[in-house]
């Protein structure tokens, strides 16, 4: 009779205990917010690549002097010598028609950080156009960043309560305490890219003078995802 009980014991808890289970695995609702803006790049980082050139068979414009020029270009247009820095540091050989090495050419690659895509463009007349190999944009982003992460963590857990909320009154149910939220976010809020501009193909374009444009730069698409699950009662 007692081994009896215990076994009817162990089935009621048993039953409890599954219910319990599926009760709790029922009454819950797991949803992913959503927020996204569109945001104005207002900084800007560029490749600039120059490199040393022969004016004649003996007379070599240094890599010195051509970064010499450089800087001296930046702080004509208002940019501090401090937002250039160097990048890489390389170096090829010359042939002659016999194909036999001759003279050693160095180049050096810089990063620029601008507030403004027209600056670029007012650097680029006063550079040595034989020297001035290419330039790229590498990054462009957002100073307020910071503001617009918390803003959009916000909004995302908002989009995620309401979702929730009208799914649960679908059912005729609350939505309850959080029991998890995660992260699920993908998106960055600075964009590297690569706009790469062949410097020689403009020379006849803007061999003198300064050139703007009117074209606002594409904006930056930020969006976040975030994870939520809150009881249903």
């Amino acid at each position: 009779m007692k081994k009896l009980l215990i076994i009817l014991c162990l089935i009621c808890f048993s039953t409890t205990y599954l219910t319990a289970q599926n009760q709790t695995s029922i009454n819950k609702i797991e949803v992913i917010g959503h927020a996204e803006i569109e945001v104005i790049p207002d900084y800007f980082e560029y490749n600039i690549n120059l490199q040393e050139y022969y004016k004649s068979e003996n007379e070599k414009v240094s890599i010195e002097i051509l970064e010499q020029a450089l800087v001296k270009a930046i702080e004509e247009i208002g940019i501090k010598k401090e937002n250039l820095t160097i990048n890489l540091l390389q170096g090829s050989r010359r042939y002659s028609p016999d194909n036999k090495p001759t003279n050693f050419l160095e180049s050096r690659n810089y990063v620029l950080k601008i507030s403004s895509i027209n600056d670029i463009n007012n650097l680029l007349p006063k550079l040595d156009k034989m020297g001035l190999i290419s330039t790229s944009m590498v990054k462009k982003t957002n100073k307020k960043r910071a503001e617009y992460e918390k803003k959009l963590r916000k909004d995302a857990v908002n989009d995620a309560k309401e979702k929730a909320t009208s799914i649960a009154e679908s059912l005729g149910k609350k939505i309850g305490d959080v029991i998890v939220i995660s992260e699920n976010n993908y998106d960055v809020l600075s964009i590297d890219v690569e706009e790469s501009l062949d410097f020689h193909k403009l020379k006849g374009y803007i061999s003198s003078g300064t050139f703007k444009t009117d074209i606002a730069v594409e904006k930056i698409k930020l969006s976040y995802q975030i994870k939520i699950t809150f009881q249903m009662k």
